[in-house]
């Protein structure tokens, strides 16, 4: 690897910004020896490199940055799965996406859960808008068994235990109840794994339905199910904005 000097990045970056993932996908791929820098395995993610000098290699094929970038919004169709790749041959979202491009989704939405999701190969804008630093603001709407009472919808802004670090924090906009079920709008600014569903089930509902409405201020309303867009450039300024230009 190359002395230092302003070129050098840090290499879970540099693996990030070329395409293969999001930055804890590309820790994940240097923690378990998948990525050689100039013919030795490397597993340290904060090495910095030389992009212009330094050879990296994955799965026999040489990395080099990507020359654009590309960011599309899409309205998640259920039953498809948030992964580059599934080995079990389901639909994943970059399947809804006709481009060669390498790119990937930012974040996840379950199996079953609907609405906006973001895909893109720009590595650091990917790790930005998922880290809880930046509270990336995401409207849900919610669809559970049963009347969450007016004590429980209370809690929500406070927390709610769900057996992590710290309790799930939920924003109410709104709520409506029929005789079987409770239809609320909420945000999130965190988006752990299952979050609303746990959030629900430690107040003793089940999540039927879920869809996610609105990603920061881009929202799936005019964007039919299994569609997607690309963002307009005024839309990734206003995004990066939201991240104060992360380069971390």
């Amino acid at each position: 690897m190359a002395e230092d000097s302003p070129e050098l990045i840090r290499f879970n970056r540099f693996l990030a910004t070329a395409g293969l993932g999001s930055r804890r996908v590309c820790d994940n791929l240097i923690q378990r020896n998948l990525v050689t820098v100039n013919g030795q395995v490397e597993n340290n993610p904060a090495i910095r490199i030389d992009p212009d000098r330094d050879q990296v290699v994955f799965q026999g094929k040489t990395i080099q940055l990507e020359a654009q970038h590309h960011y599309y919004l899409i309205n998640k169709p259920a039953q498809v799965i948030t992964t580059t790749h599934d080995p079990f041959g389901r639909k994943t979202i970059i399947d809804l996406i006709p481009s060669q491009d390498r790119v990937y989704p930012v974040g996840r939405l379950d199996y079953d859960t609907t609405g906006a999701i973001l895909v893109t190969n720009d590595g650091d804008l990917a790790y930005a808008l998922t880290h809880p630093k930046f509270q990336i603001p995401k409207t849900y709407a919610v669809r559970v068994l049963g009347q969450v009472s007016q004590d429980d919808l209370k809690r929500l802004p406070l927390g709610i235990n769900i057996e992590a670090k710290t309790p799930a924090i939920a924003e109410v906009l709104e709520h409506s109840y029929s005789s079987r079920h409770t239809d609320i709008r909420l945000v999130l600014r965190e988006g752990r794994k299952r979050e609303i569903k746990r959030i629900f089930m430690a107040l003793g509902h089940k999540v039927i339905k879920l869809h996610r409405e609105q990603f920061a201020f881009l929202r799936v309303d005019d964007l039919p199910t299994g569609k997607f867009r690309e963002l307009s450039a005024e839309e990734i300024t206003k995004l990066k904005e939201l991240t104060h230009g992360y380069q971390g």
